[in-house]
């Protein structure tokens, strides 16, 4: 092992804190029943990023090591910056029903009656109702049973069995129980085991790669949960504050995959490059087209509830709904700007390594070749995510056979437009710039 400098020291020690402080909170939380799947999985993924950092500052020998853990550690004082602020953001307020309410988990004793048959208009989906008892498994009520009934529809609801995990709604009134509710299955081990199957096909894979991903896309996951929502839900401005956390996220993932070097600092110019140019395409077309956060057809039963939180809240810090639609843009296409980028500043790095006598004009024009055999791929996947997405709700309009001018006019098809094509736009910009920075940033330092 290398000795060890300040900033391997330093960056030891702040991951092994960092695995340290999520293991206890986690511990704490499942000890106490209050650990919900975003919270444990976000703490996890923290752990798992500390013990990472701190493996990497102990044995790792890669060239410029000192670089990367300057980065990562100058990242993680921003991370603790601004979880610090979103958990000093105002809670959100709830309605007296909300309080009340509380979901605990618990298991069929007993099935003690079926009263459903299925039904043929519904593709033989059982409809009718069981009647079960349920062991509460948590909460201050663990250990009681009670006989419940089980809704079974067509759009909710599942058939039960002895043994199977469930979550309940207990809703209290000065202390004492006054409803219970089956909510649903209880899902959350068969979620765990999809998340873990992907993991592990991840890791076996990719190998070293692909779980310096996985870490990359933990991170963007705890800083969408831990510290974006709650920054927007305290009146943050949506736009900025989305940027800069899509900003943030890609440093440190391309650091974390590749270390500071060119390739890196191209792909991460790059990829701010083509988001910001996605959001400023979006913001033009919503002006033009008259649609804003508030149009969101798809979304509309949410933006009722996110605007009666809004109505609670100090109207100088209160949830910014109109800017959402350019910032949801802004989040779906980070994915696809990060691979269109960094392929190409990884192909420019090659050609650059097989032959350092390339000009500028010679590397630009290389990249812009190699950009443009993925501009109608990731365009292509851009659009089919969109109509995958709103498969079910695109069959129900075009049951309603709109003609061609109240198609054009109608919000849902500008919004779902607006978002598809700003995304692609930012994907397609993200290749010339890409070409570009790396032309001036490869070429600039070849022998």
């Amino acid at each position: 092992m290398k000795k060890l400098t300040l900033p391997r020291l330093a960056s030891a020690v702040l991951g092994a804190l960092f695995f340290l402080a999520a293991c206890i909170v986690l511990a704490v939380r499942l000890v106490r029943g209050e650990a919900g799947l975003t919270d444990a999985a976000a703490l996890v993924l923290t752990a798992c990023g500390g013990a990472a950092l701190t493996v990497l500052a102990l044995r790792s020998r890669a060239p410029g090591l000192r670089r990367s853990l300057w980065v990562l550690l100058a990242a993680a004082v921003v991370f603790l910056v601004f979880y610090g602020l979103a958990q000093q953001t105002p809670s959100v307020p709830m309605s007296t029903v909300q309080q009340a309410t509380h979901y605990v988990r618990g298991r069929v004793v007993e099935v003690t009656d079926n009263a459903y048959q299925g039904q043929q208009d519904y593709e033989d989906i059982p409809v009718g109702k069981q009647t079960v008892r349920v062991e509460l498994r948590s909460g201050k009520y663990r250990g009681q049973v009670y006989e419940l009934p089980n809704q079974l529809s067509y759009l909710y609801g599942t058939i039960l069995k002895a043994g199977d995990a469930v979550t309940v709604a207990v809703t209290e009134e000065d202390g004492e129980i006054s409803s219970m509710t089956l909510q649903d299955y209880d899902r959350t081990v068969p979620l765990a085991l999809v998340v873990l199957a992907f993991l592990v096909v991840t890791v076996l894979v990719g190998r070293r790669v692909g779980a310096k991903s996985l870490l990359g896309l933990g991170l963007t996951v705890v800083c969408i949960f831990s510290i974006l929502i709650p920054l927007l839900l305290g009146g943050w401005p949506t736009l900025p504050t989305i940027l800069g956390m899509c900003a943030y996220v890609t440093v440190v993932e391309f650091v974390i995959l590749g270390g500071v070097n060119r390739k890196t600092l191209c792909a991460i110019l790059g990829t701010i490059s083509g988001v910001a140019f996605a959001a400023l395409f979006g913001e033009l077309a919503c002006a033009l087209l008259r649609v804003n956060g508030y149009k969101m057809y798809s979304a509309e039963p949410t933006i009722e509830a996110l605007l009666q939180i809004k109505q609670g809240q100090d109207p100088m810090h209160s949830l910014q709904l109109g800017d959402l639609l350019v910032g949801g843009i802004v989040i779906a296409a980070l994915g696809a700007v990060n691979d269109v980028a960094m392929s190409i500043s990884s192909a420019m790095n090659e050609l650059v390594a097989v032959n350092p006598a390339l000009t500028r004009r010679q590397l630009l024009r290389s990249g812009m070749n190699i950009g443009r055999d993925m501009v109608g791929t990731m365009t292509n996947t851009l659009i089919l995510a969109l109509v995958g997405s709103s498969l079910v709700l695109m069959i129900y309009l075009s049951s309603l056979e709109p003609s061609f001018s109240q198609l054009m006019s109608g919000t849902f098809f500008s919004v779902e437009m607006v978002q598809a094509i700003a995304s692609s736009v930012g994907v397609i910009l993200a290749v010339p710039l890409s070409a570009l920075i790396g032309a001036f940033l490869f070429a600039k330092h070849k022998k």
